[in-house]
């Protein structure tokens, strides 16, 4: 055991004696680690706020279309979907969108009788029922854009045109801020006037079902009652969530190309041969008595150092971007391009996938890439280095 601690602190004077190459090797290393792993963690972010979003999810949610394009529902047909057996709960649900000039961002508006209350947080107010048809409740990004607080009012056109100013009976958070930051929630006869959908018809209608195995049937016999329908199910939108933020994801994975790059030129330049320096230093190792494992040793234990510092470092920097600057550099892209930007929780959570994704792409290839031509200088006589 004396002899590897030996060989440790050979390695470590060794890489001393070169600083400003050990440094400038470090600082590559760290930066691609760093940048790769802020990404992966802020990926992971969007994920976990799409699986909150999820969980009040209904597993099935009926849709209406007419030449492809999504139409109103007939309230009527929700009946019909209860006496499926394993259906739990049928709720019409009355929602869209409008715009609004002032702040040039696109509201989501929200019927109160069929919104998910468990998922709503109210840092000040209460929830207003459809008796109180002069309220509503604003999340924190409408709040904060169009400066409102309780007794507030919001105003805005309904579908003739007509001017409406419901006052701002609460203002909510919310376990996952991709469902509440941009959205508005009011009772559902004033909101039908708002978007023009007349009673009798909703926007979609949300089914629960009972036993998630048997979601499948119960889609199977909604599209033979009706041909227009589309059934879209809570695993169907969490595929497409993972797909929206793997291609976003991917997108900064080709602009990470270039580094990449660099990355492997280094690591190919490495693997080439050794430095004329690097060949007398094995040599004279050889000459005092050194076996060829222990050279080989040594570069391992040289490798192993600068590639454990980049990852450390690398992982510290992808922290702070995280954490401190709320991955700025990844924000536009993986977030998508909105007015009300939500403030997600990217507080980093490293897991094993990320360190598996970091560890091999710095520890392995420059251990490698130094073990070979060391070990052709290991075979060379002496004399002849």
């Amino acid at each position: 055991m004396s002899r590897h601690w030996r060989i440790l602190d050979f390695a470590v004077a060794t890489l001393l004696r070169s600083p400003v190459k050990t440094v400038v090797i470090v600082i590559v290393y760290a930066f691609l680690v760093g940048v790769l792993a802020s990404l992966l963690l802020y990926l992971e972010a969007h994920r976990r706020e799409a699986d909150r979003l999820l969980e009040t999810a209904p597993e099935i949610v009926v849709q209406r279309l007419r030449g492809g394009r999504h139409e109103l529902t007939p309230v009527s047909r929700a009946e019909p979907i209860r006496q499926i057996r394993g259906v739990a709960e049928v709720t019409p649900r009355v929602w869209g969108y409008t715009y609004d000039p002032p702040t040039g961002a696109t509201f989501t508006l929200w019927g109160a009788d069929s919104v998910p209350r468990e998922a709503l947080q109210f840092g000040e107010g209460e929830f207003p029922g459809n008796e109180a048809l002069g309220g509503c409740v604003v999340g924190q990004g409408v709040a904060d854009a169009r400066f409102l607080g309780v007794g507030d009012r919001l105003p805005m056109k309904d579908a003739d045109g007509e001017l409406l100013a419901p006052r701002v009976e609460g203002v909510f958070t919310a376990s996952s801020v991709l469902l509440t930051n941009d959205l508005v929630v009011m009772p559902t006869p004033v909101l039908r006037r708002v978007l023009g959908i007349e009673p009798g018809y909703a926007t979609d209608l949300a089914v629960r079902v009972r036993n998630p195995n048997e979601v499948d049937t119960v889609v199977r016999k909604i599209q033979e009652m009706w041909p227009d329908v589309r059934s879209v199910t809570r695993r169907q939108i969490m595929r497409t969530y993972d797909a929206i933020f793997d291609w976003r994801g991917g997108l900064w994975a080709a602009v990470l190309m270039s580094s990449i790059l660099a990355f492997s030129i280094l690591v190919w330049d490495k693997a080439s041969g050794l430095s004329a320096e690097e060949y007398r230093t094995v040599g004279v190792l050889k000459a005092v008595g050194w076996k060829s494992r222990d050279v080989m040793e040594l570069k391992v234990w040289e490798g192993t150092i600068v590639s454990v510092i980049s990852l450390l470092l690398g992982m510290a920097a992808a922290q702070v971007h995280l954490i401190v600057y709320q991955g700025a550099v990844f924000a536009r892209v993986v977030k998508g391009w909105s007015v009300l930007f939500p403030a997600i929780d990217v507080t980093p959570r490293l897991d094993t996938y990320t360190v598996l994704v970091c560890l091999p792409l710095v520890v392995v290839p420059y251990v490698a890439a130094s073990l070979l031509p060391t070990w052709r200088a290991t075979v060379t006589d002496p004399d002849s280095v």
